[in-house]
């Protein structure tokens, strides 16, 4: 398995320069079929809360709804302009609510995904941050060849006073 990323800058709004990261995992074939197998690319490699991004991505797609049932209502009928409106809408949300997302999926890297920085420490971070993710990813398919079957682990009792710390530490 490897990680590749590759980096870029651009011109933003008001002469402010943006970073881009793109980032894509290469697997082997028996990796690849590890994924299959396991249905790994539905995983979730890097969970966030994305709830304010839904509700913007929400507005945006009732703004474009209205806007374009509207315009297109005018120009071709009812029929046309809800359902074209609709199409719009959801499209524009859609977009939105992909272009932004932080939580990333193992198939958004086997794809390759770009992601939008507005520093080069953010992107040095968003880099450390998929490596890391991306090494304990390895290590679950690794593991994952070795699924079938059983195993056993033993737990030995711990002195009183580091239990009494573990116990704490859980709760």
């Amino acid at each position: 398995m490897e990680l590749l990323f590759k980096r870029e800058q651009t011109s933003g709004k008001m002469g402010r320069i943006n970073f881009k990261l793109w980032g894509k995992l290469e697997v082997s074939e028996d990796e690849q079929a590890l994924i299959t197998r396991y249905r790994f690319d539905e995983s979730v490699l890097i969970g966030s809360d994305d709830s304010e991004l839904l509700r913007k991505s929400v507005k945006l797609g009732a703004i474009v709804f209205v806007i374009a049932a509207l315009l297109l209502t005018y120009m071709g009928g009812a029929a046309v302009g809800f359902w074209g409106g609709v199409a719009a809408g959801v499209g524009a949300g859609y977009w939105l609510m992909n272009e932004k997302r932080e939580t990333i999926f193992v198939k958004d890297m086997l794809h390759g995904r770009n992601f939008t920085c507005e520093s080069v420490v953010e992107l040095a971070k968003k880099e450390a941050w998929l490596e890391g993710a991306c090494g304990v990813f390895r290590q679950v398919m690794e593991s994952a060849k070795h699924w079938d079957g059983v195993e056993r682990h033993t737990i030995d009792p711990l002195p009183k006073e580091q239990a009494k710390d573990l116990i704490l530490r859980a709760a």
